[in-house]
């Protein structure tokens, strides 16, 4: 008996393709064949030379197999289908085994059969079942082994009495019984037919991808060749007729194609998952055929007595036979039917109790309104029980002033041809209580199962006053109550409108307290907390109700002063205010005393809102070297500064032909583990004469002259490809993001997305890797038009951050409605985690809300470990800041301990894992964890 097979279900090889020398191999192993076939077929040499090819031929291709075989095994992943080629490689081996043995007794001219040879034939079954029950199991198919067992009867007792009766019976006719030879014969048959069974039921389960089909396939084919050489090697072995070169060599040489073929397939065949059932009515199939067999040896040995009372009465038993299962895959049939309208039935509920305990509301309306089916959240989201309203108008039962807003978007919905409408907000009143509404609307008139627009309606009540808190905490310094800057800028740009158009004049004092240091360095930021909010209590009692005090960060004032119409006015009130605030303040017992330097600027007919507050801050600061504790107003003789600030708009166009400028990067890392997570790209200028200048310095220039959109488009290029060349000497480099801030200018007044989209492209770099910063200010102007443009950059793959968020205080409302990634916190929230009470609560309230809009949140600034921790336990994971490192050169931050760190954490991350907008994986996650 010769006999090798392999079986095999879809998996991972180690590196998904198969080694070019098995391609080699096989495509050798075609051409051997092809020439030991034509060898045999022909005669070529002589019956002497065709014997020995025929002997000889199928040891080289057995080998060939085995090789490809245990190639395949080495090269899977751990696991039950590694262990099923393994089995199948030893399979083959023992074959081998068996063969050569064989080939030696013919050499001496001792036939091998029966002899040692079939026992190694024998033991190749048990390694074969072995594996092929284990590619049954990699593939999770579900065998039923009674059936599997009965089904095997059949086959094995139908094909058994056809090859005994009609093939080995008849051969053997004319020959001397060997019960061993006959016993043996017949073994190999019944095996081989339950291999058959197996090889069918595994060749089912392979229903998924092309490799799931193409690998059992190839290896049933092998096997089905094998199995017609065993016939007819059996009929001659029984016959003595058999000599080595005959058709059944030919078959078994041919039969090793196959069986190499699904080995290099399972290599080449990558990760998939089959995970398919076997079809009910296929596998029946090889029983029937069985019995068809038998029915042929019925047949045979009745001929021509056909009309004798046993023969015709075990015909009828078997057609009654065959009629009982008809009938009976019939009921089978029927009672599929069964299961699948009770499969159907438990879809409907379990969809009917996912709706019901849905929070959100759950409508279906006519065009008109007519409310046709209304989930059981309408109750707790409306106040209005569904058995009350369905059949009522729901522009009816809509309280408040929304409603004809109700009646325009069920218009809209009406009117769109499928595409989800919204969200759209709306208020809805219950008794004294308002709630806001979030809806979502579908024009579900053509699906005959609703017939009517479907409406989702979720309650953000909670999100909107979170919101509303947010937006407070933005408009105001949370530790004096006063106006920030944000607010006092856009009240002071409207009061400089408002002077122009009145030809009226406007004033801006910039209040700076003299020694405040020293106050929160001997008595503690406590103290100094305290000892701000007297000094705004003072400020606001000291001025006009109309006037805007505004804290602008850490003690430092400002005031502005609306109609005024002398300038003796506004000096009387700086020296109350310089009196006001040299009187002692009592500080919980404690008298402390301080005084003020302030500045004074008068508005012109061109002065915009920030050269006034510059001109403002400059008084101050001469109000500081002339002694402190006095108030100065802005003369032209302090124009120098702004000298400098003309020379740098002449140098700036030559700075940027020049190619003055240059980009360093400052890393933004994990908190937990001080991971590389990615960089901002920062630009600087060599300016000739003046030194390296930081971007405080021409920024605001640049844009004021028109340049900013140049050099932006710069800096975009020059950031792109020098991350990309860099990264690569980075474990994971392909997954670093780096940040670049753009203009308003830019975003506004250039063609943004053609210039990322060029730079993109120019440099290699993946879009998801590329960050662009806005600031709040910046996407709040001309807000629809704004949206258009973020969503044309969204479009191109890279993600959006809002930069210094939360120093704005319009954008809140409109956050949810931009296609943003990441907030990064301002450096104020950050720096007030330490020195102020209520500095966690800002910073939670902003890390709250981008886990409400799923964004990730990266704190700027920071520069204490306590601010690290007290990020941490807040939920932010992301930062940057001088506690880390100064912005430098890409080859510095390669030597650094961030990008060792990644180095290390990376081999722990996952294949295939996606990482968070800010770049971050799991592995870092798990890192921090077991910290």
């Amino acid at each position: 008996m010769r006999n090798a097979a392999t079986a095999a279900e879809v998996d991972n090889p180690k590196h998904g393709t198969s080694p070019v020398w098995i391609d080699r191999l096989c495509i050798g192993l075609v051409a051997y064949v092809l020439v030991c076939a034509t060898w045999m077929l022909t005669g070529v040499g002589g019956e002497r030379v065709r014997h020995y090819v025929g002997l000889l031929a199928d040891t080289p291709a057995s080998l060939v197999a085995f090789i490809v075989t245990a190639t395949t095994a080495h090269r899977l992943a751990p696991g039950t289908l590694r262990k099923a080629w393994a089995c199948l490689a030893s399979a083959l081996g023992l074959y081998i085994v068996g063969t050569m043995i064989g080939v030696a007794s013919w050499l001496h001219n001792v036939d091998p059969f029966p002899g040692s040879a079939d026992f190694f034939y024998l033991a190749f079954f048990p390694f074969f079942m072995t594996a092929v029950g284990l590619m049954i199991r990699a593939a999770a198919v579900k065998i039923r082994w009674t059936q599997f067992l009965l089904d095997a009867i059949v086959l094995v007792a139908g094909f058994g009495a056809f090859f005994w009766f009609l093939i080995i019976r008849p051969a053997a006719s004319s020959t001397e019984l060997d019960m061993l030879k006959y016993t043996l014969s017949q073994l190999y048959i019944a095996l081989n037919c339950v291999l058959v069974l197996a090889l069918g039921v595994l060749l089912l389960a392979g229903t998924g991808t092309r490799a799931a089909r193409s690998v059992p396939l190839l290896l049933s084919v092998g096997f089905t060749v094998m199995l017609l050489g065993d016939v007819m090697w059996s009929v001659a072995k029984i016959t003595g007729h058999y000599l080595p070169g005959d058709l059944q060599d030919v078959l078994y040489v041919a039969c090793y194609v196959p069986l190499a073929a699904a080995g290099r397939e399972q290599m080449r065949a990558g990760e998939s998952e089959s995970g398919s059932s076997v079809s009910q009515g296929v596998a029946q199939a090889l029983p029937y055929a069985a019995m068809l067999a038998a029915l042929a040896v019925l047949v045979s040995l009745t001929h021509g007595d056909l009309r004798s009372p046993t023969t015709v009465m075990t015909l009828v038993v078997f057609v009654l036979a065959i009629l009982v299962m008809v009938r009976q895959a019939l009921a089978m049939r029927a009672e599929a039917a069964t299961r699948e309208r009770r499969a159907a039935m438990l879809v409907e509920e379990r969809y009917a109790s996912l709706i019901a305990n849905a929070s959100d509301v759950i409508m279906t309306v006519r065009a008109d309104g007519t409310l046709l089916f209304a989930s059981p959240a309408c109750e707790r989201t409306l106040g209005l029980r569904p058995d009350e309203v369905v059949g009522r108008n729901l522009l009816g039962v809509w309280a408040g002033d929304d409603t004809e807003r109700l009646r325009a978007f069920l218009g809209e919905v009406a009117a769109s041809s499928g595409e989800a409408v919204g969200p759209v907000e709306m208020r809805i009143e219950r008794g004294r209580e308002r709630y806001v509404l979030e809806i979502v609307g579908s024009n579900l008139m053509n699906d005959p199962a609703v017939e009517g627009l479907a409406l989702n309606l979720r309650d953000i009540t909670e999100r909107k006053a979170l919101e509303e808190q947010l937006r407070q905490l933005a408009f105001h310094d949370s530790l004096t109550l006063l106006a920030n800057r944000s607010l006092f800028r856009d009240r002071l740009q409207h009061s400089l409108s408002l002077a122009r158009r009145a030809q009226s004049q406007t004033a801006v004092m910039f209040v700076d307290l003299d020694n405040f240091k020293s106050v929160n360095d001997s008595l503690g930021h406590d103290v100094g907390d305290r000892l701000l909010q007297a000094v705004a209590q003072r400020l606001v009692k000291s001025t006009r109700f109309s006037d805007t005090v505004a804290r602008l960060g850490g003690d430092e004032f400002a005031i502005l002063l609306e109609g005024i119409t002398t300038v003796g006015e506004v000096e009387l009130l700086a020296a109350a205010l310089i009196e006001q605030l040299d009187q002692p303040f009592n500080l919980g017992g404690t008298e402390v005393r301080v005084s003020a330097s302030i500045g004074v600027a008068f508005s012109s007919y061109e002065t915009s809102a920030e050269a006034l507050l510059g001109k403002a801050d400059i008084a101050m600061y001469h109000a500081k070297s002339a002694g402190k504790n006095r108030f100065v107003a802005f003369q032209a003789p302090m124009q120098e500064l702004l000298q400098e600030r003309t020379r740098l708009v002449a140098d700036i166009a030559r700075g940027v032909a020049n190619e003055e400028f240059f980009v360093e990067y400052q890393p933004i890392v994990d908190l937990g583990t001080r991971s590389l997570l990615g960089v901002e790209a920062l630009v600087r200028w060599r300016h000739p004469e003046m030194g390296v200048l930081m971007p405080d310095r021409f920024i605001q220039i640049a844009e004021e002259c028109g340049q900013v959109v140049k050099l932006g488009r710069w800096v975009l290029a020059q950031a792109c490809r020098e991350v990309h060349a860099w990264r690569r000497a980075v474990a994971g480099g392909s997954g670093l993001r780096v940040a670049v801030n753009i203009s308003a200018r830019h975003l506004e007044h250039g063609d943004l997305a053609q210039d990322v989209a060029l730079a993109l492209e120019e440099s290699g770099l993946e879009p998801g890797n590329l960050v662009i910063e806005l600031t709040e200010s910046t996407i709040m102007h001309n807000t629809e038009a704004n949206l258009a443009r973020l969503l044309q950059l969204k479009s191109l793959g890279v993600r959006l951050a809002i930069d210094d968020f939360g120093t704005g205080y319009s954008s809140l409302s409109y956050l949810h409605r931009f296609p943003i990634d990441i907030l990064k916190i301002d450096r104020s929230f950050v720096g007030r985690l330490t020195n102020s009470s209520n500095g966690p609560e800002l910073a939670r309230a902003v890390i709250t809300l981008g886990e409400t809009l799923g964004l990730d949140t990266v704190a700027e600034g920071i520069e204490l470990e306590p601010q690290v921790e007290a990020l941490l336990r807040l939920g932010c994971v992301a930062g940057q800041g001088f506690l880390f490192a100064r912005p430098g050169p890409l080859e510095q931050l390669a030597k650094s301990t961030f990008v060792s760190k990644r180095n290390e954490l990376w081999k722990a991350r996952v294949a295939g894992e996606d990482l968070s907008p800010s770049g971050r994986y799991a592995a870092l996650k798990d890192a921090a964890g077991a910290a």
